[in-house]
């Protein structure tokens, strides 16, 4: 869970937006996360869902995004996908598709993690936690 800030370019013009993202992360096999956020700039608001994976600290992710457009009060609905570099602390690249404009996004962002249950497998033994035979 963290908070986003990222430089948009395309689209009508240059802005800044900031965001708030959770994200779910199942480490066990082969790592796969959904994530969700809320972004926010002057003229619009943004709610999103991705389905994401990586190795290490490096990943990426593609989902659907609804975009509210408060000045023209219409909603869009398109896509976006993510590439990302981190830790608690990170960077990405972020395209996004809505109503046949084209937007890229470059940002920065914190991550703070938190465990949900016990992170060692059931039976006590660990140590294929990443075997992805």
């Amino acid at each position: 869970m963290g908070p986003m800030l990222h430089y948009n370019f395309g689209g009508e013009k240059r802005h800044f937006s900031w965001a708030i993202e959770i994200a779910y992360w199942n480490v066990k096999n082969v790592p796969y996360s959904i994530d969700g956020g809320l972004e926010f700039s002057k003229k619009r608001i943004r709610l999103y869902s991705e389905v994401q994976t990586g190795i290490g600290g490096t990943g990426l992710s593609v989902g659907p995004v609804l975009e509210i457009n408060k000045a023209e009060h219409k909603a869009s609905l398109g896509f976006q996908t993510t590439f990302w570099m981190n830790y608690f602390i990170g960077v990405d690249y972020r395209y996004r598709r809505i109503d046949k404009t084209n937007f890229n996004c470059a940002g920065i962002y914190g991550k703070l993690p938190f465990a949900t249950k016990d992170m060692n497998s059931s039976d006590g033994n660990s140590h294929h936690d990443f075997d992805w035979d």
